[in-house]
């Protein structure tokens, strides 16, 4: 049953990723697209974390902070990544967001006594030189990114690496209590702002967007929350966690990068499918 769940996982956590970029092209042109999906996403996520916590339920009051630095980041993450896939390729916003391991791998080296170890050093090697392949452009090619991309992919980056380095910093804390606690007031909180944006937005095309999309940003969020549960799953079976990250961080990148090539006929320069490669093999020895 682990393997099941692992390889579920994979799929789960490229499920952002594709439906993301599934609603942009179902909804291309229309009004301030990106506060709707991200809304109705999490109150799909809240919905999930809200029947996790009833089985799990714990209340510790100084986890509350804990939960709004986490919906800080989980909303700019998420604004960032719909908002990136609309500027730029779904293989590449997908790769750049799980390199933010490299922030939580730096965070460590200084907060947490981490070492810094051979296949680490491999690793970051590789993330610099897979970020120089998908980002440099010859003179005489057309470019793939843009700056928008550019700028909305990095908020995804700091705020996916906000996320882990948040939680994994509240789980040590309070010595694995109180997650399911965390995860969902932050969803309530980060769901709340994302109604706020919703509400300020240009809300003319949402009668549209219900009818023809309203499935895709809720399926995103169910997907987000069974591959949490199922993680959380795995962590208490016997399967090692240098196998269950390696697999789902590098598994879900490739999920993604051929649903970008196959599904979405994304088109990329043969330097920027290698850094795709690359990043992927730096996400694997990372996650160790």
């Amino acid at each position: 049953m682990p393997y099941i769940y692992l390889m579920v996982s994979v799929f789960m956590s490229a499920s952002s990723s594709i439906f993301g970029q599934l609603f942009n092209r179902r909804n291309d042109g229309k009004k301030d697209s990106s506060a709707f999906y991200n809304f109705f996403m999490l109150v799909s996520v809240c919905f999930g974390w809200g029947i996790m916590y009833a089985f799990h339920f714990s209340f510790e009051l100084s986890v509350i902070p804990y939960s709004v630095l986490f919906a800080t980041s989980y909303t700019v993450c998420n604004m960032g990544i719909i908002n990136a896939l609309k500027y730029g390729p779904t293989a590449l916003t997908s790769l750049f967001v799980g390199l933010s391991l490299i922030l939580t791998t730096i965070w460590g080296f200084i907060f947490w006594n981490a070492k810094i170890t051979v296949p680490v050093i491999i690793g970051l090697v590789f993330v610099v030189i897979a970020i120089y392949l998908c980002l440099y452009t010859d003179k005489k090619e057309e470019k793939t990114v843009s700056w928008k991309w550019l700028f909305f992919v990095l908020l995804g980056f700091f705020g996916n690496a906000g996320c882990s380095i948040i939680q994994r910093t509240q789980q040590v804390k309070f010595h694995g209590q109180h997650g399911s606690m965390l995860m969902l007031f932050a969803a309530f909180l980060s769901a709340a702002a994302c109604f706020v944006i919703y509400l300020k937005s240009d809300k003319r095309d949402t009668a549209a967007m219900l009818r023809r999309s309203w499935w895709v940003p809720v399926s995103a969020g169910a997907c987000n929350v069974v591959l949490n549960l199922f993680v959380m799953l795995m962590a208490l079976s016997t399967l090692s966690p240098s196998l269950i990250y390696p697999v789902i961080g590098v598994g879900g990148l490739v999920v993604v990068t051929v649903f970008s090539l196959v599904a979405f006929k994304e088109k990329m320069y043969w330097r920027q499918w290698l850094g795709v490669g690359i990043g992927v093999a730096a996400i694997g020895i990372l996650s160790v």
